[in-house]
This record gives structure tokens, sequence and C-alpha cells, in this order.
């Protein structure tokens, strides 16, 4: 079971469209995966199961990671639209009260690695859709994960939450003990008529190989479509029409996912 936290310190890069994308990938071509939303926001919970802040799930979570409730995480995982995918829900608010919580319990920072045990044997892939924040739900994720995929956009301020996340990664291997090796960056919401999107892409070729970190895939263009597929919960090989970018695109998510396997 390889475990891949999916971040960026910056919100709105797409971190939802790349865990949602990886899902359907491994349910395609048969690979027992689970999908953890860390994100109080609560996106691929609405996205895979249609559990929303006005009817969420019976379990979450944050009933997993309570220690008033402790609930085992086999009573939290619910099967996506995709049967072959199964998700933990966030709790959404609740998740931000039991982050809070944690933080005056001793080795709250363990807790997603402890959660995570009994699951260890039933999936290839878990993949945690991280929170644009560094709280202690979002540290006890990268904690218990084995490798960490960053999501960018060709964007100045999605660069600066690159550089964040570095800096949490360090205060990780300094402070906790724990080195989490970087799988890999994956750019999303590319328009490729944009200048200074191009000088962005440069210069993250340049800033990943100077730091040894792969670029994972081809970038991913802004298209209104992988949106409109995300929020239905659909994969982009299940797009009606089976056009041409769809397939690469689902592809391009293949890709990636044999990138971030151990």
């Amino acid at each position: 079971m390889t475990i891949t936290a999916i971040a960026n310190l910056k919100g709105g890069v797409g971190k939802t469209v790349v865990a949602n994308g990886l899902s359907h990938a491994a349910a395609a071509i048969r690979r027992p995966v689970l999908l953890v939303d860390a994100d109080m926001q609560g996106n691929s919970t609405k996205h895979l199961t249609g559990y929303t802040t006005s009817e969420p799930a019976p379990n979450s979570l944050a009933d997993v990671l309570d220690r008033s409730t402790d609930l085992p995480i086999h009573d939290a995982i619910f099967a996506a639209r995709r049967e072959e995918i199964h998700v933990v829900p966030s709790g959404f608010a609740e998740l931000q009260a039991v982050s809070d919580q944690l933080g005056t319990k001793p080795g709250g920072e363990m807790s997603f690695a402890r959660a995570l045990k009994p699951v260890a044997g039933d999936y290839e892939h878990v993949l945690i859709d991280c929170r644009p924040a560094i709280d202690l739900v979002s540290r006890s994720a990268l904690y218990a994960a084995d490798n960490l995929l960053i999501v960018v956009n060709p964007e100045p301020d999605a660069v600066d939450g690159l550089n964040s996340i570095q800096n949490a990664l360090e205060d990780l291997a300094e402070y906790m003990d724990k080195v989490l090796p970087i799988a890999g960056i994956v750019i999303n919401k590319l328009d490729g008529r944009r200048n200074d999107h191009a000088d962005v892409v440069s210069y993250l070729k340049e800033y990943a190989a100077a730091d040894g970190i792969a670029l994972l895939g081809d970038p991913i263009i802004q298209k209104a479509d992988i949106s409109k597929l995300t929020n239905v919960g659909m994969g982009f090989d299940e797009h009606p029409s089976n056009p041409v970018w769809s397939r690469n695109l689902h592809n391009n998510f293949i890709e990636i996912l044999e990138k971030v396997a151990l």
C-alpha cells in the first residue's frame, strides 16, 4: 500500500481534480484505491459521494480522528458513485473541530497513521486530499504518508505555495523526524495561450531539476469540462463523448499513478 498526500498551501490549484483523477485511474486499471478527504471544504466528498454539509455522511474522517468516538476507519469508508473507488468523507466543519481538539492531545500528529493501520492490506493506493493549510490534521496526514504529490498552477501565488510546502517538509523532518519524499509535481490549469504561464512552467522545470524533483505527466490544460466531470464524480474515461483530450488526460493520470506507487 502506498499512501500519497496531495497538497499545496495555496488553495484553488486543483488538488481535488488530481486526487479524483488518480482515483478514477486506479479504478480503471483495477487497483484498490481509498481516497481520504482531509480538507474541511470536503470537495472530494461532495463530488465522489454526493454527501454535503446539509446531508453529511453517517460517519467521517472527523469521527475516525476524534478520540471521544475513536471510530474504526472501516466504519467511515463509503463507495463512491464509481463503486471501485472507496472514500473516507471529510466531516466538513467537524474535522476542523477535531483538529483543534487534537492539538491539545499527546501524539496528535500520529492520529492519521494510527487510523490507517487497519486498512494497510486492503488497498494498493491511499490518496489523501489535504487542505491548503498546515494545521494538525495536515501535519498528521503528511506524517502518515509515504510520499507527497504537489499540485501547482502556473501562477506566482501557487509557486509561493510550493515554496511553503517545502518549508513545511523541513519542519516535519526537523521536529518530527519524518523525511517525506516528494513523488513529484503536477502542473494544473495550464492556458497554452498565455506567455506568463509558459514562463512559470519554464521556471518550474528549472526549480524541479535543481531540487531533483520530477514533473509528473503532462501539464493539465485549463478546460471547463475537466471541472464539470470532476464535480459530478466522473472519471475522464467516462466522458459521454469520449473525446481525444479526455482519453489522453485519463492516460496521463494512469502515468502519474504509476510514478507515485512504491
